[in-house]
């Protein structure tokens, strides 16, 4: 049998400092052994080498007290004194807890002296736990680990649009594209080039007084639509429809050119025709003073962009 009187002494001295830890390591040799650690939570430490046949036997049982030895006829004659108090009885002791490990193989040495370890260990925790009243330490939880996040794309970067040119530049290109219709339009032009030229030009003008300020795209607006107004006059001259000429006397185009109002305004229709009829017929003989109202207008756009 072997005697772990200092173990229990050291269990019993780091009661209070949360918790002993038995490691056990075997010692190399012929003789073979364990060097057993117990490491106490406050960082203090201490080694036993237990034997192979240490490990194999049981723990020690705790001894008989000693039998009180039968008193002399000399002492038995002398007559007691009688205490002047009660003596306190002495309390009894704690049952101990005997746990008896059965001899096993050579093969086995290992798992008894992990036996020997754990029951010294239980020991210790338990006498820790019943003279400080602190809990036993138990298992380690876990440290939760935060999910990382999802990385996020960065979104694309798209390049600034070119800024938009100067107004004055804007200006120059539209009175440009104006002044070539106007070269353009002369008597011996056919009406379908004209027609065409028209619509082209218009198509070109829209893309530059998009960065125009507003009073520059009004006045574009009005010499375009007095050459859109002298198309359709001429149209209806050469195909003379009645539809026609009343759709050309109701274009509100004609206002824009005070001479040509006044001389849709002055004529008197003939019997049986409507007054929009006669009004485009008078629209329809005067296209050059269309032409001549469409650049007078371009001629003031370029002197004075704001108007008034």
């Amino acid at each position: 049998m072997s005697d772990f009187a200092d173990v229990e002494q050291f269990a019993r001295q780091h009661a209070a400092c949360g918790g002993l830890t038995p490691t056990a390591q075997s010692r190399p040799g012929a003789g073979g052994g364990y060097l057993l650690t117990i490491t106490c939570a406050c960082g203090a430490t201490h080694d036993r080498w237990v034997t192979a046949e240490e490990a194999s036997q049981p723990l020690p049982r705790p001894s008989s007290p000693p039998q009180p030895r039968p008193a002399d006829a000399s002492a038995a004659a002398l007559p007691t004194t009688p205490s002047a108090w009660p003596a306190r009885p002495t309390p009894p002791r704690p049952p101990r807890i005997e746990v008896s490990v059965q001899p096993v193989r050579r093969a086995s040495r290992g798992r008894a002296v992990w036996l020997v370890l754990l029951l010294v260990v239980a020991l210790g925790a338990g006498a820790a736990a019943y003279l400080s009243g602190v809990p036993l330490p138990g298992i380690s939880e876990q440290r939760a680990v935060a999910p990382r996040a999802p990385a996020v794309a960065s979104p694309a970067v798209t390049p600034p649009p070119p800024p938009p040119p100067p107004p004055r530049a804007a200006l120059d290109d539209i009175v440009k594209t104006l002044r070539q219709l106007q070269a353009d339009t002369t008597p011996s032009i056919a009406l379908n080039d004209y027609a065409s030229r028209v619509a082209v030009t218009q198509l070109s003008v829209e893309r530059l007084v998009a960065s125009a300020p507003e009073p520059v795209r009004a006045r574009t607006r009005e010499v375009l639509d007095v050459h859109r107004l002298a198309v359709g006059a001429w149209r209806a001259r050469t195909v003379d429809d009645k539809d026609e000429w009343e759709r050309v006397g109701q274009d509100p185009a004609i206002d824009l050119c005070p001479s040509v109002k006044r001389a849709a305004d002055a004529v008197s229709p003939p019997s049986g025709a409507s007054r929009a009829r006669a009004r485009g017929a008078a629209v329809g003989a005067s296209l050059l003073p269309l032409w001549e109202c469409a650049a007078e207008k371009v001629a003031a756009l370029e002197r004075n962009p704001a108007g008034g």
